[in-house]
């Protein structure tokens, strides 16, 4: 399937060059410039426009899990996953950390790692 030729929406600032990143079989990477139709940072609006038939998407499985469920949207290369992102907490210091932000740190990285499973 050639991907680049599909129509697609992109995630983030308008810029000159869109390439999604793909890992296939055996963790074999891919590389897929694209020209989305659509440039946005707002994720929600693009899995709108996925659904309304505009373009092909790269979103977290977390934000279109309900459209795939229910058939609205689906998987265009289901054996081929994106790249990992990186979370970061941010916080001012170790020292005199109060017991809520430690206790929401280790609740952020119990729920992120839950994720990878997904």
């Amino acid at each position: 399937m050639d991907l680049a030729a599909w129509p697609t929406l992109g995630l983030g600032s308008p810029q000159e060059e869109f390439t999604w990143h793909l890992f296939g079989p055996e963790d074999k990477p891919a590389f897929v410039p694209h020209v989305p139709r659509l440039v946005t940072t707002d994720m929600s609006a693009l899995r709108k426009a996925a659904v309304a038939g505009i373009g092909v998407v790269q979103l977290p499985r977390m934000m279109v899990r309900p459209e795939l469920e229910s058939g609205r949207l689906v998987p265009v290369l289901p054996q081929w996953t994106p790249r990992r992102e990186i979370v970061h907490v941010v916080f001012p210091s170790r020292r005199g950390l109060l017991p809520a932000v430690r206790a929401l740190i280790d609740h952020l990285a119990e729920a992120f790692s839950a994720l990878r499973e997904d």
